[in-house]
């Protein structure tokens, strides 16, 4: 028989939650809404709640709860902030999270989750930066699954499943490039935050599309490849295609590759992840091969996008480096949405905080946390000063 899952999203408002429960509209048999937590915008989560009546939720704001209350036809438990997140990510109905709030933020839960033995569907990537051998750690401790969303990682999973790990030479992540591809570097060191945000492939939020314009999506992406598949820094490399219809690639010791395709919507990824390793049908039209296609691919130029080179500095040095760069990034990126700091200072503020900051063992949440801490103070006092 097959199992139901019954979803705690964290995110439920943003891209990922909201493709999320597309995928549970077409599942209604096998996915059941249970849990809901989201950010600011508030009607959209009013209306997911009415529509799925999920038994327990979380707002950002404590003044959000009264809101929510009394414009609520039925009566959840109503949580709010990062104790929200944990009430919905362990609720006693809940077996699968979708963990999908943006930034460091979402560590805490995604760990308890885990160590609650829950399937974590993780959308996060910077829980897997930030703490991922505490990713790791809780998996074990629990008896949880940690399954990736990221359309590559996803990918990365399908082509790796039940493979012999001595027989994997590389994988191979792809990248759009973003929307700075073709520019030269006088041209990118210049660029507007609406330049920045006109990503020509994905819809995504601000901050990531950000970190898409600058590569530093990608860096993020092969440090995650690492704590997901337990990859040397050697083992995983990122190949430019902005066509974004091959996702990942492994190359086996005997010379041969295998490549995963599909359309670029996240709900297949999503889906795939919420009903593993059953394979149904999606709300996204299967890939359709008679239409004529061209594929091209390349590799990513560190000198114009600095922001990889140093994702894969810091997974080199290992311990709190990386959750040292998420740190800094996520303020940088900040900065200049709010149009503080100039789009190459972005990657001048990461450097920056990495070079002065030494990595430490990162074996608990606190030294974890302690270093995203630390980061983000150095990030804003190299801001200050601009």
């Amino acid at each position: 028989m097959m199992a139901i899952r019954r979803l705690a999203i964290l995110g439920s408002t943003g891209s990922i939650g909201t493709a999320t429960l597309d995928v549970v509209t077409a599942h209604p048999e096998r996915l059941v809404v249970a849990a809901l937590a989201a950010g600011r915008n508030r009607e959209l989560f009013l209306n997911q709640c009415e529509r799925f009546k999920p038994t327990c939720v979380s707002v950002t704001s404590p003044d959000d709860v009264p809101w929510l209350r009394s414009a609520l036809s039925y009566a959840p438990e109503i949580h709010f902030g990062p104790a929200g997140l944990l009430a919905c990510a362990l609720h006693a109905e809940v077996n699968t999270v979708v963990a999908a709030v943006v930034g460091a933020a979402g560590l805490p839960s995604t760990e308890a989750a885990l160590r609650a033995g829950r399937r974590v569907c993780v959308a996060n990537k910077e829980s897997l930066v930030v703490g991922g051998a505490l990713m790791r750690a809780a998996v074990l401790a629990g008896g949880g699954e940690l399954l990736p969303v990221d359309s590559e990682h996803a990918a990365l999973h399908q082509l790796l499943d039940a493979r012999d790990p001595m027989s994997i030479r590389e994988v191979r992540i792809t990248a759009s490039g973003g929307p700075f591809r073709e520019w030269p570097m006088a041209r990118i060191q210049a660029a507007t935050r609406e330049e920045a945000l006109n990503h020509p492939t994905w819809k995504m939020g601000p901050k990531i599309t950000i970190d898409s314009a600058t590569l530093m999506n990608k860096g993020l992406e092969v440090i995650e490849a690492s704590v997901l598949f337990n990859l040397s820094v050697d083992q995983i490399a990122v190949t430019v295609h902005p066509q974004s219809q091959v996702h990942a690639m492994v190359g086996f010791q005997d010379g041969t590759y295998q490549l995963q395709v599909s359309a670029n919507d996240m709900r297949l990824p999503i889906q795939y992840t919420l009903l593993y390793p059953d394979k149904r049908p999606s709300p996204v039209p299967p890939y359709d091969w008679t239409q004529a296609r061209a594929w091209s691919f390349e590799e990513p130029d560190l000198e114009r996008f600095p922001c990889l080179g140093l994702a894969y500095a810091a997974l080199r040095t290992g311990g709190t480096a990386p959750a040292l760069l998420n740190a800094a990034n996520e303020v940088a990126v900040a900065a200049f949405l709010e149009g503080r700091i100039g789009f190459w200072d972005i990657q001048a503020c990461n450097s920056e905080v990495l070079a002065r900051i030494p990595a430490e063992p990162a074996d608990n949440l606190e030294a974890v946390l302690a270093a995203d801490r630390n980061a983000r103070d150095n990030a804003r006092s190299w801001i200050a000063l601009k």
